[in-house]
């Protein structure tokens, strides 16, 4: 699990997970004492189940990731579980995946499992994205008791279900993302080895994907969740070096940038508050991004 100044359910979430892994390696990139000493805390109260790697600086979520990957592969683990502190999973998540795994046709092509992402009223907080003919996707819900997918074309790694041999034969996340688009460059890199991502209806994870805000144009509110100009930057340059590593691949995904793209910046241009400082971060994203460009934003 990787930390960065996390809020008030970090002790729900640490108990979730304690409940149902064999080991938990807690990788902060906070760097602040307050933290640090909360992360102790339960590091002594654990009888040695967690086990803290604690970051001078942020070093970014690949990096941590892929911190807490390695620990796990060198304790011999056979299955990794990738969490971030904004989810907290259902008390039979991780059994469910497993469970599906076991029971499933052909164990040889398991790429990654992942849960149904829900917010804290138990509802479908993110869409299922499913590979269909002629280079589309479909957008589904898994409402169907037991269901699963296996037809997915890329998923958040907030609670994927992960084979060691997948990691050792694929490779870590990308580092020099940093943060942003790291999943779905892993999705692609376990599709194209010929693998798939399964998605599991009775694994559920209560994930908050950020807080909403209300702006208003021409008399109308609209609630929507928006990123500064430093994630802006990181986006742009993260989803341009996707897809040029694989959207011709993928043509499904290169169909659902273009959309995700002009939604984003239309909702920028109508509703969104520091308009230029989150164009001009677009631009240098997308200059860094030609450029093939990693690490953090400089400025």
């Amino acid at each position: 699990m990787v930390t960065y100044h996390p809020d008030e359910r970090l002790a729900l979430l640490i108990a979730s997970l304690r409940a149902q892994v064999d080991a938990l390696w807690v990788v902060d990139n906070s760097a602040e004492i307050g933290t640090t000493t909360r992360l102790q805390q339960y590091e002594q109260q654990s009888d040695s189940t967690i086990s803290l790697i604690l970051n001078p600086h942020n070093h970014g979520l690949a990096t941590a990731q892929n911190q807490g990957i390695a620990a796990a592969l060198d304790a011999g683990y056979d299955w990794v579980l990738l969490m971030d502190q904004d989810g907290v999973p259902d008390e039979n998540m991780v059994s469910q995946m497993l469970g599906v795994a076991r029971s499933y046709t052909l164990p040889e092509r398991i790429g990654f499992l992942v849960p149904v992402h829900c917010d804290e009223g138990d509802r479908p907080a993110a869409k299922v994205y499913i590979r269909r003919g002629w280079g589309f996707l479909a957008r589904r819900s898994l409402d169907k008791p037991g269901e699963t997918e296996d037809r997915t074309a890329f998923a958040m790694a907030s609670g994927c279900l992960i084979p060691a041999e997948r990691i050792r034969e694929i490779g870590p996340m990308a580092e020099d993302f940093f943060i942003d688009y790291i999943d779905y460059d892993f999705s692609f890199r376990i599709r194209r080895a010929g693998y798939r991502i399964i998605v599991v209806e009775a694994a559920k994870l209560q994930h908050r994907l950020g807080e909403r805000i209300e702006g208003q144009f021409l008399g109308r509110t609209k609630s929507y969740r928006e990123h500064n100009a430093r994630r802006r930057y990181t986006i742009y340059r993260n989803r341009l070096r996707v897809l040029f590593a694989h959207g011709f691949r993928f043509p499904e995904f290169l169909q659902f940038e273009i959309l995700s793209i002009g939604k984003d910046l239309l909702q920028l241009l109508i509703w969104e508050r520091d308009k230029k400082a989150k164009f001009c971060a677009i631009l240098g994203g997308i200059t860094a991004g030609l450029r093939g460009r990693g690490g953090p934003r400089k400025s």
